[in-house]
């Protein structure tokens, strides 16, 4: 069996949760036997062997373009066009709309069967579609899940945002949770504590994409609420984004001075050390169509508030495994974070019920197996189907 993968992202490529995605499962698929092809954005055309994957790396950037609905259309082009002679494919998996278009020309070159996650939508990223280029890009993401074979998501909120979004019966869709890299299980921090909390303060950390979404201005309001109460607290802010200057100007009318530290970017071994070292994680996401960062939370045995809207809920089982709290509720938030921090007991509680969840049903090994189950029907299928 060979599968194609077409994904906008890849390591080193990474922007967001997407490319860790792709990375992870199609290495596992590797382990199950599966050829796997990966297309994703270079700077030139290239070709290269990662692990098992063979990855087509394809120059984006050839021409010089007046707008991004222009760059994406010509990268398709260029994309398809480099790979429809890459030999026999067993089907195409397409990650999100961006590769969309080369996806659906390839499906109907070698007439395969088109797979595509959608990890988010425009509409609920959006929250509805007020702008022309939202408009564009629902209807990508409308024609990618029509010419699909089987649409996989990654949760229950998601399966609910295809089917009234984009129209897709239920018979198509296949929800596949996201995982995380067993190793993580059992991870040995890098970097020292005292880099980031004085001995005394319990550390509390916030990481992902500085964008409203994410909710870093209701962990930083709620942390004002708990310094006050408890003092001996600080907040480690890992991430960047648009919102990097509104909230350090919130951190500054709040009077939290050195009590808040922002990072920026970070590597992996550094994000999960502070993780390590912490007391809490507070990711109170306002939209989540699953929540990775949540899962390594947990992976690594942290007490973690989560958002009660989305992806987290289905494997955040309230006061069990972790907290579920309304991101748009800072006093909710520093309640609950004030009763883990005062409880070392639950905290701990928490944590291994956490790791526990993660051990269970959310490594890479275990979602790439139901994925492979899923290419294995839909070539069943194929073989009936006259095309």
């Amino acid at each position: 069996m060979r599968a194609l993968h077409l994904s906008w992202e890849y390591p080193p490529h990474i922007v967001g949760g997407l490319g860790r995605h792709v990375y992870h499962i199609t290495h596992e698929l590797v382990k199950l036997g599966v050829s796997v092809d990966v297309a994703t954005i270079g700077y030139e055309d290239s070709h290269m062997s990662d692990d098992g994957v063979s990855v087509h790396l394809v120059d984006a950037f050839k021409v010089r373009v007046p707008d991004f609905s222009s760059w994406v259309h010509s990268f398709n082009i260029f994309m398809a066009t480099e790979l429809s002679h890459i030999g026999d494919v067993d089907l195409v998996h397409v990650h999100d709309w961006l590769t969309a278009p080369a996806g659906i020309v390839l499906k109907h070159r070698f007439k395969v069967p088109l797979i595509a996650t959608i990890h988010a939508t425009e509409y609920g990223r959006r929250g509805g579609l007020h702008s022309l280029e939202s408009r564009h890009i629902h209807e990508w993401e409308w024609l990618l899940a029509y010419e699909a074979w089987k649409v996989i998501v990654c949760s229950r909120l998601m399966v609910d945002e295809v089917k009234s979004v984009l129209g897709v019966p239920s018979d198509k869709i296949i929800m596949i949770p996201n995982g995380v890299d067993k190793s993580l299980l059992n991870f040995k921090p890098k970097y020292e504590r005292s880099n980031y909390a004085l001995p005394w303060e319990l550390l509390i950390v916030f990481y992902g994409r500085l964008v409203y979404e994410k909710g870093p201005d209701s962990v930083i309001r709620a942390f004002a609420k708990l310094l006050a109460r408890l003092g001996n607290v600080k907040l480690v802010i890992i991430g960047d984004g648009p919102m990097r200057e509104y909230l350090v100007n919130l951190v500054n009318q709040l009077g939290l001075g050195s009590k808040v530290y922002f990072t920026g970017r970070v590597s992996d071994d550094e994000l999960y050390s502070v993780i390590y070292h912490s007391n809490l994680v507070i990711l109170p996401s306002r939209y989540e169509p699953f929540g990775i960062s949540s899962l390594e939370a947990m992976a690594l045995g942290k007490p973690l508030i989560a958002t009660n809207r989305g992806g987290p809920t289905d494997f955040v089982k309230h006061m069990d495994n972790g907290i579920l709290a309304n991101p748009d509720n800072p006093d909710e938030i520093a309640y609950y974070a004030e009763m883990v921090l005062k409880d070392e007991g639950l905290a701990k509680r928490l944590g291994e019920r956490a790791r526990e969840t993660v051990t269970k049903g959310y490594t890479w090994d275990i979602i790439a197996r139901k994925t492979y189950e899923v290419y294995k029907a839909t070539l069943e299928e194929r073989v009936r189907v006259n095309w």
